[in-house]
């Protein structure tokens, strides 16, 4: 499924850090920018939120004349996930046009929040004064259709200030975009709790996806002393993916004091402990190819 070449979508990791970009040395092999995934299926892309990961992204598209559609989906609002946009190349070319996708359980509109952080106190252009053209969208339960791309959007309460999730169908191929969210404290729930639903809402969701890029942000041992941070742990995402069909597992949102070294003993670890899937931990300015 993963690795042959085919006329499936093509997915590209741009970052892959979680809560800072943590540029260095020590970073360099699973990246140390933030939160930015696209997906690309027949002429048609879909940028999955727009950490510091976008900058890269903005610069490997041709700069032209002719229009440009880009479609933005923004998981949540945090700084980390947002604070690449400032940079990213194509919102500065008038014949592009920017389609936003956020959630609709904001205290404050999407716009208000994006033009906030371009405010002159903190950027020296301001978003009103960017070219491209830009269009701001709430997303409901139901699916959206971008040209063959499926995006089915869900609410993830289990982060402070709540989050999106994304699954992603392109033609046969399913990816499933699961970020910030803890699933730890919800998966051992009592029967008929809200807990309980929230966690067997999360596994439909991620059920038999070809990739799921999950929030794995702790080793268990870490989240014991990070509960109620919005982050899940390797153990507890590798076991709920497994029992959910998923074929394989990116490990995202890697915590900002993980060096190289660090994840490189986790997936060496892991990929011979979990024989029932494909796990790996994600690293940045890879493309994965779907069939």
């Amino acid at each position: 499924m993963i690795g042959a070449a085919q006329n499936g979508p093509l997915v590209t990791l741009w970052g892959t850090r979680g809560s800072i970009a943590t540029p260095g040395s020590d970073t360099a092999h699973y990246g140390g920018n933030t939160a930015c995934v696209e997906v690309c299926y027949r002429e048609k892309r879909i940028i999955l939120d727009a950490g510091t990961g976008i900058r890269e992204l903005g610069k490997q598209i041709p700069q032209t004349d002719g229009h440009n559609e880009f479609h933005l989906f923004l998981s949540h609002t945090h700084w980390d996930h947002i604070q690449g946009f400032p940079f990213f190349l194509p919102a500065y070319n008038p014949a592009n046009t920017i389609h936003f996708y956020g959630s609709h359980n904001k205290e404050a509109k999407l716009e208000k929040i994006l033009t906030g952080q371009m405010h002159q106190s903190y950027f020296p252009v301001q978003m009103q004064d960017l070219p491209a053209q830009m269009y701001f969208h709430e997303l409901t339960d139901q699916p959206l259709i971008i040209g063959d791309l499926q995006i089915q959007a869900q609410e993830q309460v289990y982060h402070p200030g709540g989050s999106l999730r994304f699954r992603v169908s392109a033609g046969k191929a399913t990816v499933v975009y699961a970020s910030d969210v803890e699933i730890d404290g919800i998966c051992e729930a009592a029967p008929n709790t809200p807990e309980a639903r929230q966690f067997a809402a999360y596994c439909r969701f991620i059920a038999n996806a070809d990739l799921l890029i999950a929030d794995a942000q702790y080793t268990r041992e870490d989240y014991a002393t990070r509960k109620g941070w919005g982050h899940s742990s390797f153990e507890t995402v590798i076991e709920t993916a497994t029992r959910a069909g998923v074929k394989h597992l990116a490990m995202f949102h890697h915590d900002p004091d993980n060096t190289d070294n660090i994840i490189n003993e986790f997936e060496q670890y892991y990929a011979s402990t979990a024989p029932d899937i494909a796990v790996f931990w994600a690293r940045e300015g890879t493309t994965i190819p779907l069939a």
